[in-house]
């Protein structure tokens, strides 16, 4: 029996702990990220503020220094675009992507949720479709971004966009990423005989509910008090909002993380230093790792120390990360800046995280609870996006464009025969934009701008 030497290649991933700390800071917003740092501080005695240099400037060397931050960093695993997102078609491919952010610690969202339920239901690429109707659900848990905008900035069909979307409907929480209350509350109630009655009421009489027509509803439905009180309590134990449990964890007021400024007539992104401290690694301490201490506290200050470092790491590349992503979006967006919402470019995740080269998860936990402040008052990064439709010679309109353009017509149309969304869909079509009337009708509900014929009313009311 002879002895040979072989070489075997193997997939092998070393989370490197710098870029571990650093995705971990990224989702958190202001008030998070200070109360990370105040509690670290005291669970670490190599970290101590650098008191002397609080309310001082850094040097721009230091502050521009991300490039060499990141290549010490090695993250090779987050600092390529793939186009594919999360997950790779082929089974034994390494996802380095998707391995960081399923070992870096963060609260689960709702997003989070749905798309792991979604990793064993659809296909690679159907999971990709799932992922951008999933990042796009409101704070409610409903999706009220236009189908057909989503088709169209994706390069898929409205009919396959509704399919995935009627399955998440079914995840848990159930109603996830319905179109209306109706919507929802109806996927909640399964199709046995005795939920009849109260399917009827959800389908037909919500609006009634609203209004207290009680006698209506018994004589439509042909019951009686008792009957209606059950109905009702069953109707309570429904829930109107699929992302109530998930809730806790958005903020309910915004610290500022940035300011946007002008300075010769360019927009430039300042971070705020101010309340944030500027830590160093203890001299105390690290004077101690030198003396001739015992083996066992000398074990614990060089895991100490190390841990500081990393931390400190981490803060700058956060910081790094964030202004460079909003430097980005306000050069993309100054049209929006200085003119207004119907200025909005189409942009979308996918369309940043191949600009800047980074991973399109990195991008969303950047975006993520993060707000400049302005002239005009504090603006969400999450708000620079806008999903489009493409138009003649495949020039992209944004939605708030396009609804714009909507009331527009809908302001001038002859009040005395307003126009129907199909006509106002071949008006769109004569501006070099082509929508269906579905999607009109969607965009009107929106904005809370009635029907052809209830416009019709409205101005016979008014006299005209």
């Amino acid at each position: 029996m002879s002895t040979k030497l072989s070489l075997k290649i193997a997939p092998n991933l070393v989370l490197n702990p710098v870029v571990h700390t650093f995705l971990e800071f990224l989702p958190l917003n202001r008030v998070e990220f200070a109360e990370k740092i105040k509690n670290e501080i005291e669970a670490n005695p190599m970290l101590e503020i650098d008191s002397t240099s609080e309310n001082t400037e850094k040097d721009d060397n230091e502050i521009n220094d991300f490039e060499k931050k990141m290549e010490r960093a090695d993250t090779s695993f987050i600092n390529k675009y793939v186009d594919n997102g999360f997950f790779k078609p082929d089974p034994n491919a390494l996802d380095k992507n998707r391995i960081i952010e399923l070992f870096t610690a963060s609260e689960v969202t709702m997003a989070d949720h749905l798309l792991n339920q979604a990793m064993s239901v659809f296909t690679p690429e159907e999971l990709q479709i799932a992922k951008h109707i999933i990042y796009n659900l409101n704070k409610g848990g409903y999706l009220d971004v236009a189908i057909e905008s989503i088709a169209s900035a994706i390069n898929t069909t409205p009919e396959e966009i509704e399919k995935l979307r009627n399955i998440i409907k079914n995840f848990d929480p159930l109603g996830s990423a319905s179109r209306t209350l109706k919507e929802c509350l109806l996927t909640q109630v399964n199709d046995s005989p005795e939920n009849e009655k109260l399917k009827t009421l959800i389908e037909h009489h919500l609006e009634d509910l609203s209004k207290s027509k009680y006698m209506d509803i018994m004589k439509q439905l042909n019951i009686d008090k008792e009957a209606l009180s059950k109905l009702l309590n069953d109707l309570k134990r429904l829930n109107p909002r699929p992302s109530r449990n998930f809730e806790d964890q958005n903020i309910d007021y915004a610290e500022v993380d940035l300011i946007l400024y002008k300075e010769n007539n360019q927009f430039k992104i300042k971070y705020i230093e101010e309340g944030m401290p500027r830590l160093l690694l203890s001299n105390y301490y690290d004077k101690m790792l030198d003396r001739s201490c015992d083996k066992k506290t000398k074990s614990y200050l060089k895991e100490k120390y190390r841990n500081a470092q990393l931390f400190i790491e981490g803060i700058e590349l956060r910081k790094s990360m964030i202004v460079k992503i909003a430097e980005y979006l306000v050069d993309y967006q100054k049209d929006f800046l200085e003119f207004g919402k119907k200025w909005k470019k189409p942009l979308t995740m996918k369309d940043v995280a191949m600009a800047l080269n980074y991973n399109e998860s990195t991008i969303s936990r950047s975006v993520s609870n993060k707000f400049i402040a302005s002239d005009s008052g504090l603006i969400r990064l999450k708000s620079f996006f806008s999903y489009g439709i493409i138009g003649e010679f495949g020039f992209k309109h944004s939605v708030e464009t396009i609804k714009d353009k909507l009331k527009k017509i809908i302001r001038q149309e002859n009040q005395n025969h307003p126009l129907s969304d199909h006509e106002i869909s071949q008006k769109m079509k004569d501006l070099g934009i082509r929508i269906s009337r579905r999607t009109i009708r969607n965009y009107r509900d929106e904005m809370n701008i009635p029907n052809s014929s209830k416009r019709r009313e409205e101005h016979k009311l008014r006299g005209v």
